[in-house]
Parts: C-alpha cells; structure tokens; sequence
C-alpha cells in the first residue's frame, strides 16, 4: 500500500515539471475544448509559479494548504474511477448501458486501428530524437523504483508538500534549463536540457552496473 501511494503520489507531483514542457498559449482550433498548449512556445518563469499554484490547487484536496501521499492515493483512485468509466463508454457503442459481443468485437477493430496509427506516428517521432530517446522518456515515465524515489524526496520526513515548496521545486527546475538567465525558456533550452538529463541518466545507469 506505501509503495501504491508513493507511486501515485511522486506521478501527480512529476507533473509539475510538465510545466515547463508546457505554456498556457493554446494552437488556434475552431473548438477551445480541443486546443492544446503550444509546446515550441516559450515559457516565462511567471508562468511556471502560476501553472505551479494551480496544480497545487488541484492536488490539495482538503485545502489544509498540505498536499499528502494520502491524498495522492485519493487522487489515484478518482483517475482509475475515470478511466473505467470512459472505457465503459467506449465499448457502449449505443450507449444503452450494456455491453454487447458485437460493441467488444467493434471496439477491439477500433482499437487495432488506432494502435497502427499510434505506432505510425511513433515511428515518426523516433526518426526525429532517436530511438534511446524513446526509450530514455519510457523508463522514466514507468519505472517503479524511479517513481519510488521521487515520492520519498518530495514528501521527506515531514510527510507533505507545501504550496511553496512545489511553486519553489518547479522554479528551481526552470532556472536550471534558462541557460542564458533571461526569464524565458526557449524550445531549444527545453530540447538541450532534456539532452543533458539523458545522459546524466545514461551516466547514473552506467555508474550502477559498474558498482554492481
């Protein structure tokens, strides 16, 4: 159970980090609900504080002003509820509320086609940053021990995350990848630092097969 609320709880608080990969300015879409966030565009360190302080918002269920790995479960829980009920939905084809064998055969057509599609683009993208990249990005987005230990350093003997510490966290993040300390993050910053951190990774993994 500790090791399912620190997973779920070090995933929430990563997303902070997001941030900077992230700004409020949306691509021009003829629906708003469908626009997402322009990643090339650049980033103010203003931004970052207040994208920080609304995912804290979020994460602070009870509004103590404490984010806890008990509210991270809670967190947890609430997103499998929601993935449950859009896979329901999906396969409710005619949205009766059954599921028919007929809907499951539609939706596994369905699904066998979005996969080619999915692996289409990602074959694309691995031209672009190369397949250790790929491979970089899936062992720190899945990697159990990796969460582990980011949840034990975020929430520490105190045993909760602050407002203040998260919007700190997110600025001393942000400050590592201005390179040139103008206030703004740059696509291109944003692509270097992400180099850096692959081989710092690549660094670590090497360091630990030495020892081992």
């Amino acid at each position: 159970m500790k090791k399912l609320v620190l997973l779920a709880s070090a995933a929430l608080i990563a997303t902070t980090g997001v941030a900077l990969a992230q700004t409020a300015t949306t691509t021009p879409t003829a629906n708003a609900a469908t626009a997402r966030p322009d990643r090339n565009a650049d980033i103010t360190r203003q931004q970052v504080i207040e994208r920080a302080d609304q995912r804290f918002a979020r994460l602070d269920l009870n509004r103590d002003g404490r984010f806890t790995p008990e509210e991270g479960q809670q967190l947890a829980e609430q997103r499998r509820t929601q993935r449950a009920d859009r896979m329901f939905e999906r396969l409710d084809l005619n949205r009766d509320g059954n599921i028919t064998r007929e809907e499951m055969g539609q939706a596994r057509n369905q699904r066998a086609e979005q996969r080619g599609a999915r692996r289409a683009e990602a074959g694309e993208h691995a031209e672009r940053r190369g397949h250790h990249g790929r491979r970089f990005m899936r062992g720190h987005g899945r990697h159990g021990g990796f969460a582990m230990r980011g949840g034990e350093r975020m929430f520490g003997e105190q045993g909760f995350v602050t407002a203040e510490q998260m919007r700190t966290r997110a600025v001393e993040r942000f400050d590592r990848m201005d390179i040139n300390r103008d206030g703004t993050l740059t696509a291109a910053e944003r692509q270097q630092a992400r180099q850096q951190m692959r081989e710092q990774f690549r660094q670590n993994r090497q360091a630990r097969q030495n020892d081992g």
